[in-house]
């Protein structure tokens, strides 16, 4: 019995470590370096139009790329609306309203987050009227640990103001599949069911054997 419990707990211990790496994937990799790609599609803006949003795009770039606080207002006032702004983080609470509350999101993500990556060349790009939406992939290093490198959403919509092309809204998002971690989990309140039982079931022994003697 011993033996069979010691490989069952390497079986469960492989099948989380399995879960986690399965997760940790970055299932859009194939993209990265994929020039002339679209994962989600072109779009169906113009030539002309697709031009002035990836400068746009670029600008974003080059800010998380360079991570400089000092340059935190142009960035925004290059960027971000003066009205109406909505960013969304990959963190439940990170619920931004207003531009003042985007800048300290951003200046979060400058100092401590990492270095993000985002395929602007192969952004989805479509527009009607004024307003611009895009949806790319990308992905972040953390600071934390070099070795850690999520892989990312970035989708938006961008308005015409000063005849600057600006983000109103925006969310950040993992892309990453957690259906793995889901089953582990099971599999998880399973093995803790069956050492319950096993554990009572051995003191119910232990107390009948004391009431014998």
């Amino acid at each position: 019995m011993k033996i069979v419990s010691q490989v069952l707990k390497i079986v469960f211990i492989c099948i989380i470590l399995y879960s986690v790496l399965a997760v940790l994937r970055h299932p859009h990799e194939k993209y990265y370096d994929a020039k002339d790609e679209y994962m989600y599609s072109s779009g169906n803006a113009s030539d002309s139009l697709r031009a002035e949003i990836v400068e746009q795009l670029y600008r974003f770039q080059v800010g998380y790329t360079r991570r400089d606080t000092d340059q935190l207002e142009p960035f925004m006032e290059q960027l971000f609306s003066r009205e109406n702004v909505l960013v969304l983080g990959t963190m439940p609470p990170e619920i931004l309203v207003g531009r003042e509350k985007v800048a300290r999101l951003v200046r979060s993500d400058w100092r401590s987050w990492g270095d993000c990556t985002f395929l602007m060349d192969n952004a989805h790009i479509s527009t009607s009227g004024n307003v611009v939406w895009i949806s790319t992939i990308g992905y972040v290093k953390f600071d934390m640990s070099r070795f850690l490198v999520l892989p990312l959403r970035l989708s938006a919509v961008m308005v015409r103001e000063d005849l600057i092309w600006k983000f109103q809204y925006m969310q950040f998002q993992f892309d990453m599949d957690f259906s793995p971690l889901l089953i582990t989990l099971i599999l998880l309140m399973i093995w803790l069911l069956v050492s319950f039982v096993s554990f009572t079931v051995l003191i119910a022994k232990r107390l009948r054997k004391l009431q014998h003697n």
